[in-house]
């Protein structure tokens, strides 16, 4: 029994050394490499690019504002870059070219002193932002930051506001505007008159789809009455009989800003100036755009 079972021993010690042998010798698993990332592209509300992750090397304001947006819904753009994604955004690009146009054609051109020092990142003398909501919905529409790659004076700071610009809602809401605000937030808080007292979420995104086309988030409804309907007829037809409104809800006498609004938009325009500048300046802006 002895002498059967040695030659099994053997083998078994043969084939657990050879196996051993192979398997030390055996070359270590590659470390997969990483994912290249994919492409994150941002649409205009036409379907048209705004801006893709692999053709730009910074992104502007308003590409910053959708992801700040998106953050919420875990929807980061280091997680998009990952899969791959389409952000469908709420800007109409018609709207928001002829803004850039109108603001471009109005302010004048950077004055350079040192011509030899680059302009990219230089503080302008005069610059201008343009925001645009539609009421209805609460999508923003137009979000220009203006001309200079310092500042974002669409939404990027609270600039002070003159004290006529709250007047049109004492009779209903006192505090709906803040002593120092953005554009974008004069433009929500005119969107809720523009309304009728339905108030609406300024946002910038529509839909985003994963790169197989699954849709990962869409926006939600966020309408809320707040003012009484009534009040607010009254306070937009008296906004219309303003000198200078040609019938347009606005407020023209707000230097440097000017505010105006129909049912489809609610539109604010902020001239930033470091000299005297035309106080017609705004309202020229917002009834060219």
């Amino acid at each position: 029994m002895t002498r059967r079972v040695a030659p099994v021993l053997v083998l078994v010690a043969l084939v657990a050394l050879v196996v051993g042998y192979v398997v030390w010798q055996r070359p270590a698993a590659p470390v997969p490499k990483p994912l290249a990332p994919k492409d994150v592209v941002l649409q205009y509300a036409d379907g048209s690019t705004m801006w893709r992750s692999t053709d730009a090397w910074k992104r502007p304001p308003i590409v910053q504002r959708v992801f700040a947006e998106l953050g919420p819904a875990a929807l980061s753009f280091d997680s998009l870059k990952a899969t791959g994604g389409v952000v469908r955004t709420t800007i109409d690009a018609r709207a928001q070219t002829f803004a850039a146009a109108v603001v471009g054609r109005l302010i004048p051109p950077l004055r350079v002193i040192d011509t030899s020092a680059p302009i990219t990142g230089r503080p302008r003398e005069l610059d201008a932002s343009v925001t645009a909501i539609d009421p209805g919905s609460g999508r923003v529409r137009v979000y220009f930051p203006g001309l200079s790659s310092v500042d974002d004076l669409a939404g990027g700071v609270r600039k002070e506001l003159p004290a006529v610009l709250a007047e049109p809602f004492a009779a209903v809401a006192p505090n709906a505007i803040e002593e120092r605000a953005t554009p974008l937030d004069v433009s929500a808080a005119y969107a809720t008159l523009a309304a009728r007292g339905v108030q609406r979420e300024p946002h910038f995104v529509t839909s985003v789809t994963a790169a197989d086309g699954s849709l990962l988030y869409e926006a939600a409804d966020t309408a809320k009455p707040v003012y009484a309907t009534d009040r607010v007829d009254r306070i937009t037809a008296s906004l219309k009989e303003k000198p200078g409104c040609d019938g347009t809800a606005c407020v023209p006498d707000a230097f440097p800003w000017m505010v105006g609004y129909t049912p489809e938009f609610a539109v604010t325009v902020y001239v930033e100036q470091t000299g005297v500048v035309d106080a017609g300046l705004p309202r020229l802006i917002c009834l060219s755009s």
